[in-house]
């Protein structure tokens, strides 16, 4: 058993390393570059490649949708009874108790502990949080709405193609099969490359601030992860992906979010740190309990 969950996690200690340690010695990596790459072509080729590819209906993948709501609405209520009850801003913190890092590091995770089985569940769940924190998360960081920005994001026209085609069945094409399966493939290294990199770049603001949202991102999201797979019945794969998903640290984007909008930018980079390094430390306990939770 520790072989195969040391199977699991070493690439991903192995590739975030790579991403820290390129940082660290200074060595010519252009996040900004990289990141629109990959969120503008790699992600929305991820998403079409794969659902598409899968053998999976359109009533399937509403039940994943559906769970990752479910997570993310008990996530965002926990968030709110832990923030009023520790008089800390919601403006700051609750994105953290809202998403977890589902793209730098669930997805990658998700994938390698459940295989081309679990890929379909974890893209769906995955492009559920991203809608949400461009949308949920944006309103509640900024306190406003922006339409405009929410429109503009190519997860946003991958999603409306891909629910077209799978409802109409329509063949797709192999050559464009083979392209957005290629494309679809940098995302994973990618996203783990960028998080080795970010870590290298924050700081930690305050540290008992750090660990106490760090605490409330994993509880809430594990009670969120537990609390929908037995409201939907949830079994195998599906809920393992779910568990993977909701207990991942808090992500990059909610510093970028702060940051923009000046929601105490230092104190959630901390967060992110602390939350990330105590996830990875973390990692053979929570890929131990996805396997316990798919009955594997």
């Amino acid at each position: 058993m520790l072989l195969e969950i040391l199977g699991v996690v070493a690439p991903i200690f192995i590739i975030v390393s790579i991403g820290y340690v390129w940082a660290r010695r200074k060595l010519p990596f252009d996040n900004e570059t990289v990141g629109s790459v990959v969120l503008r072509v790699g992600i929305p080729c991820l998403i079409f490649s794969t659902m598409t590819g899968a053998d999976v209906t359109p009533r399937e993948v509403g039940w994943i949708v559906a769970a990752a709501i479910c997570v993310i609405a008990i996530s965002t209520l926990i968030g709110v009874v832990v923030l009023k009850l520790a008089h800390q801003p919601l403006n700051t913190y609750l994105i953290s108790a809202m998403h977890g890092n589902s793209g730098n590091m669930g997805l990658p995770l998700a994938i390698m502990v459940f295989g081309q089985a679990g890929e379909p569940v974890a893209v769906a769940y995955f492009l559920v949080v991203a809608l949400s924190q461009h949308v949920l998360g944006l309103m509640v960081t900024a306190g406003r709405f922006d339409a405009r920005s929410l429109a503009r994001q190519p997860i946003i026209h991958a999603a409306i193609v891909t629910i077209v085609v799978l409802s109409v069945g329509v063949d797709v094409p192999q050559w464009l099969t083979r392209t957005t399966d290629l494309l679809g493939g940098i995302v994973i290294p990618m996203m783990l490359l960028l998080l080795g990199v970010s870590l290298s770049q924050l700081k930690i603001g305050d540290l008992k601030i750090a660990l106490g949202m760090s605490a409330m991102r994993f509880g809430a999201g594990a009670t969120g992860a537990l609390a929908t797979i037995w409201i939907f019945g949830l079994t195998g794969v599906e809920a393992g992906v779910v568990w993977v998903m909701a207990t991942m640290p808090a992500a990059v984007v909610h510093f970028l979010l702060a940051e923009r909008y000046g929601r105490s930018p230092e104190r959630v980079a901390g967060v992110i740190v602390v939350s990330t390094v105590l996830t990875l430390a973390g990692l053979p306990v929570i890929v131990w309990l996805a396997w316990q939770i798919a009955g594997i």
